[in-house]
């Protein structure tokens, strides 16, 4: 049986291994929009791709540690969650999240999800929230969510046209 992660807090020192893993595991996912809408408006609306996820993850593990899990395994990070706090609204909310794809397949999302909720619990939170695609690629992390209990979606797209 394979091994199990173990998932702790965040720290600033985590910040480019978990960037570094957020490119990985998003590559795919911004390979599929510039199929979707060429190269000319892929590149215009995100000129560095998957690279964008890079400075979102570091910043947010620098600056916001206490906001940030990891997951460990076989002495690497598998995983990491971030998420923030709405108080005054009683929301929170998972952001960035992702699993290395050497380890995803083996619940680890799940986990961090499920750790996720219960910190939310812990400080109060009324209403959790995340936001995910709607495409095959994105179909592992509408199951992870809904294993731990999201069940109301409001469907969204996004329509793109070249003007020119």
């Amino acid at each position: 049986m394979a091994s199990q992660p173990t998932i702790r807090p965040g720290r600033p020192h985590d910040a480019e291994e978990a960037a570094h893993l957020a490119v990985l595991a998003w590559t795919p996912i911004y390979e599929s929009r510039r199929a979707l809408l060429g190269d000319a408006m892929y590149r215009a609306e995100w000129p560095e791709g998957a690279e964008c996820k890079r400075d979102q993850v570091a910043r947010t593990f620098r600056e916001h540690p206490e906001n940030c899990i990891v997951s460990e395994l076989d002495g690497r990070i598998a995983g990491f969650a971030t998420f923030w706090f709405q108080p005054a609204r009683g929301f929170a909310e998972i952001g960035n999240n992702a699993v290395h794809p050497d380890f995803q397949g083996r619940g680890i999302g799940s986990l961090q999800c499920e750790r996720v909720m219960a910190i939310f619990r812990e400080k109060g939170v009324k209403y959790a929230r995340v936001a995910t695609g709607l495409d095959a690629l994105h179909a592992p992390a509408r199951r992870q969510y809904e294993h731990v209990g999201f069940t109301l979606n409001v469907p969204s797209t996004t329509y793109y046209l070249a003007l020119d």
